[in-house]
């Protein structure tokens, strides 16, 4: 009974590796928009997002690029300002009280006339992860997208993901693709850790064992 004991022990401190995606519409594909720009999303068009009226979906392929797809992945991104005031979206997700997971998004800003800011921010909030991101690289033709990654842990059961501008003014918000969340992979201390746990239980169990007689005897 003992080495099953301590198997189970053993196994209740091994993470899972990493979980699906789950966030919905993270690449802001839908609904698909017309070049040679953009389309201003009604708050409830945006799928899997609730969104202020000035949010722009913008198809990569947008003319002053010289119809290069300037999407960080697939065709679209979003402008978190598009035509006025302060834009933002957010998205309640499902989580498991006390996982640990990983946010990441792609970001960049708008920097196409008639309006070109010299740069742009937005804040993010998730369970325990708030932050911000400012962006003031990147050209017409290579937007110089740049990656966040953090990691939050679930306070309950589920969590509302928000992004909101924070400067910049009209056609001039910070842009976002490739937004994700996935269950944490482990950091290297935590293999070390459940390695040694699965040694000092294979250890206890060959030692019972021995106690038993169960282990073979040499010729």
């Amino acid at each position: 009974m003992l080495r099953y004991l301590l198997a189970a022990t053993a196994l209740s401190f091994v993470p899972a590796v990493v979980s699906a995606q789950i966030v919905t519409n993270g690449g802001f594909e839908d609904p698909t928009v017309s070049g040679p720009c953009c389309s201003t999303v009604p708050p409830d068009a945006l799928t899997g997002w609730t969104a202020t009226p000035n949010v722009n979906v913008v198809n990569g392929t947008y003319s002053s690029a010289g119809g290069v797809n300037l999407a960080y992945e697939g065709n679209q991104y979003l402008d978190l300002v598009g035509q006025g005031g302060t834009g933002s979206i957010s998205q309640d997700i499902s989580l498991a009280e006390g996982v640990v997971y990983t946010l990441t998004f792609a970001y960049s800003h708008n920097l196409f006339t008639p309006s070109s800011a010299t740069s742009a921010s937005a804040a993010f909030t998730i369970g325990t992860l708030t932050g911000s991101v400012f962006h003031d690289t990147g050209d017409t033709s290579d937007l110089d997208w740049q990656i966040f990654t953090g990691n939050f842990m679930a306070t309950g059961p589920s969590s509302t993901l928000n992004f909101t501008n924070l400067t910049g003014g009209v056609n001039e918000g910070i842009l976002l693709d490739a937004v994700s969340i996935t269950q944490a992979v482990p950091e290297p201390a935590t293999w070390a850790m459940m390695l040694i746990g699965f040694g000092a239980v294979g250890f206890a169990m060959r030692r019972r064992n021995a106690a038993n007689g169960l282990l073979p005897q040499q010729a």
